[in-house]
């Protein structure tokens, strides 16, 4: 996501953002295909903002085609001048059993792609370059990936099911709770999420109340006390320090921001 709304508007006005799904026979291994560019000759440079969900991504921009592991905090990226990325999002835990290392040891990584995928990146690179519109670029990775699909799993439905549950209940504030909710025990959780995601529940959980914290920030006047209790935090302590963690600044200067 997007870290502030307005900023998210400015990006609308100064760059253009593409999702497509894939079709069924990818479905357990990409998300999305996303595309985004942009024209900024003769204006300032724009820095995006992202508090990502935590997916593996196929990433290319200017000739280069980079395997990223799931990011743990923000990043932000510089847009200048004109240019154009190009992305894959696979689906969560569909690469596991690919890898050659545990998921964890991808965390805040950058892969070489062929350390994954058998790829020929030359060949996209110029595929990808001669292509005159997002439904040749989306079908080109279609074709590339096509050989790489995977059928459906328990494993993979279960863990997309795990962050679901999470993402869509705000209230589920511990690993307890998401137990109850998905009648699974909690070490039956962080064994597929260590397996799967190569992070803990405990951690996700509070990824994504952090992400409810922005959208109340965004969307009304709230007080810092009132976030505490509509999110099951167990004092102010503990929610500046996600703050300061995942964003680097403190809810109070995070709503002094530009």
């Amino acid at each position: 996501m997007c870290i502030r709304d307005r900023h998210q508007r400015q990006s609308a006005e100064l760059c253009q953002l593409r999702r497509y799904l894939p079709d069924a026979a990818l479905a357990e291994l990409i998300e999305q295909f996303w595309l985004v560019d942009w024209d900024l000759r003769g204006k300032a440079a724009h820095i995006q903002q992202n508090l990502p969900d935590p997916n593996f991504h196929l990433v290319i921009n200017t000739g280069t085609v980079t395997l990223l592991g799931p990011v743990s905090k923000s990043y932000s990226y510089e847009m200048q001048g004109r240019g154009q990325i190009i992305g894959v999002k696979f689906a969560l835990g569909a690469l596991a059993e690919r890898l050659n290392f545990k998921p964890a040891d991808f965390i805040d990584k950058q892969l070489e792609v062929e350390q994954v995928f058998n790829l020929d990146t030359s060949r996209l690179l110029s595929e990808l370059s001669a292509a005159n519109s997002d439904q040749q670029r989306v079908a080109i990775l279609q074709s590339c990936f096509k050989p790489f699909a995977i059928a459906p799993s328990e494993h993979g439905a279960r863990v997309r099911q795990l962050v679901s549950l999470i993402k869509q209940q705000s209230d589920i504030t511990k690993v307890e709770l998401l137990s109850e909710r998905s009648n699974l025990s909690v070490q039956a959780i962080q064994r597929c999420f260590r397996q799967y995601l190569g992070i803990n529940p405990k951690w996700l959980i509070r990824k994504y109340r952090l992400h409810q914290a922005l959208l109340l920030l965004e969307q009304q006047s709230v007080e810092i006390a009132d976030l505490v209790e509509s999110l099951g935090y167990t004092d102010q302590s503990h929610l500046i320090r996600d703050f300061k963690e995942f964003l680097g600044v403190t809810p109070a200067a995070y709503t002094r921001l530009p």
